[in-house]
């Protein structure tokens, strides 16, 4: 038997492509977890299978023998509802162990998981709305009537990276709404929280969790809020790789053990076997969550000094494999 890994093209049925090291040209598919592209696994364990939206005909799969495992790597769940769809009757029809499956990963929206994840000792959860504006007049008016108070963030659902997102802090903030793109499209509107810390700067951390373990995959920081990789830049103006190091092993073995209950009940709601957690760890030994899905980018880091994180993170997404599928996986 095999591991069946699947993937899902977008809602607007659009891929993009590339060239590899060798020059061969390869796929490029969004809002995929890619476990499968960048986990080396033993030869014939592994099947592929790509799932587009609805409106694409597509043939059903079929198999000669039952997979022994089904890996959903489609992970958004606002832009990839269709293919979401398609793979939940994919499941239903091979009927084996799923990990992450299309259902709850579809209830992984910005504004399902904030109201998913009230109320857990230790975890500060901003509060999001989701609603379809057609002018920055009814982004101040939703806001208001559903008692969202300043600050808080709008942005257009399914954008990641920072795109396509601004902090409205007053009134008159009005004109950097334009910024935004109203045509039809869901907007999602978060309670802002502070989180600068006593150094004057804003850290944010990922953390992976499989099978409900939490690991550390990256500690960052930046002088203003929005803080992405490219703050990596800034970091390495005022630390060494060996200051990195250090200040990640403290965050890893001081911080982040004692969160552990509250992962737990974090998986225990979402029902998803490998996701990650965007957060600030805070002094006061509280989490405040960003975002928490599966549609996160963990399995790649041409880092060398960092190589280390990745490799305990692949340990245990093969024991994740070994123990769903009950095969050896290398």
């Amino acid at each position: 038997m095999a591991i069946l890994f699947v993937s899902g093209v977008n809602d607007r049925s659009v891929m993009g492509v590339s060239l590899d090291e060798s020059g061969n040209l390869v796929h490029l598919m969004d809002g995929n977890c890619s476990v499968h592209h960048r986990l080396p696994l033993k030869k014939g364990i592994d099947l592929q299978f790509v799932i587009f939206s609805r409106g694409v005909k597509q043939r059903g799969a079929q198999f000669s023998t039952r997979p022994s495992l089904i890996f959903n790597q489609i992970a958004d769940a606002d832009t990839h509802r269709g293919s979401l769809e398609r793979c939940i009757e994919l499941c239903d029809q091979v009927n084996t162990t799923v990990i992450n499956h299309p259902r709850s990963v579809l209830q992984t929206g910005r504004d399902q998981v904030a109201a998913l994840l009230q109320g857990i000792p230790g975890v500060i959860m901003p509060r999001t709305l989701r609603f379809q504006p057609r002018s920055p007049d009814e982004v101040f008016e939703h806001a208001a009537g559903q008692g969202l108070a300043f600050p808080y963030l709008a942005r257009v659902a399914g954008e990641h990276h920072g795109r396509s997102m601004v902090r409205v802090d007053r009134q008159e903030d009005y004109a950097a709404l334009h910024a935004l793109p109203f045509d039809g499209r869901d907007f999602y509107l978060t309670e802002y929280v502070d989180y600068r810390g006593e150094d004057g700067f804003y850290h944010k951390q990922r953390i992976v969790v499989i099978d409900g373990e939490p690991l550390l995959r990256h500690a960052l920081y930046f002088n203003e809020w929005m803080v992405h990789a490219s703050s990596r830049a800034f970091m390495m103006e005022r630390e060494t790789w060996e200051d990195d190091v250090a200040r990640f092993a403290r965050l890893a073995s001081e911080v982040l053990p004692p969160l552990r209950p509250a992962i737990r009940e974090i998986t225990s709601r979402l029902q998803l076997e490998y996701y990650g957690i965007d957060c600030s760890l805070r002094p006061d030994g509280q989490m405040l969550i960003f975002e928490a899905n599966a549609n996160m980018n963990v399995l790649h880091g041409p880092n060398p000094a960092t190589r280390y994180r990745l490799e305990a993170i692949e340990q245990k997404l093969y024991a994740l494999l070994t123990r769903y599928s009950g095969e050896q996986v290398i």
